[in-house]
């Protein structure tokens, strides 16, 4: 599955609505502290994106063992956390995951970003929506895969939610 990054709100409510998830972070996130343990209790995979292909490498075989342990595993293929106002574009790991793993794909659409958004130093009242759209079937090019899931999370992103505030 994967699904757009808005806040911090997101990897904590994946790990309590799908508690087996394997979520791809980045390793950097272990230099936060509390955060940091957080991540070594739960059964993140995580990568160095500095180290390239390497790091594709050890997110597919990782998640390969995840799905085989029966386990579904979670990407932000945006890489980092963005505004809820801007467009959905992402990096390629996500495309080389699709295609290694042959399966179909979730994808899950937030509007988190407008509560607990990356730019702002509050976290504002109010719903969160989470939003599961139509699983991408397995087989498509990495290009045609990447257009269609960016296209799927735009179009519920435009379609639904406010604009940011």
């Amino acid at each position: 599955m994967f699904a757009n990054h808005q806040s911090t709100w997101e990897t904590l409510a994946f790990l309590v609505l799908f508690p087996d998830v394997a979520i791809v972070a980045k390793q950097e996130l272990l230099t936060i502290p509390v955060f940091s343990w957080f991540l070594r209790k739960s059964p993140m995979i995580l990568i160095d994106r500095e180290s390239g292909s390497k790091a594709i490498r050890k997110m597919v075989e990782e998640s390969q063992a995840a799905l085989a342990q029966g386990r579904s595993v979670l990407i932000f293929p945006e890489g980092t956390r963005r505004p809820a106002s801007e467009p959905i574009e992402f990096k390629r790991g996500v495309e080389f995951l699709y295609a290694k793993l042959g399966r179909p794909v979730l994808p899950v659409a937030l509007n988190s970003g407008h509560l607990w958004g990356p730019s702002r130093s509050y976290k504002r009242a109010g719903s969160i929506s989470i939003s599961y759209l139509d699983p991408i079937p397995p087989g498509l090019s990495a290009r045609d895969f990447t257009r269609q899931a960016e296209q799927l999370l735009e179009a519920e992103r435009r379609s639904s939610w406010p604009q940011a505030a």
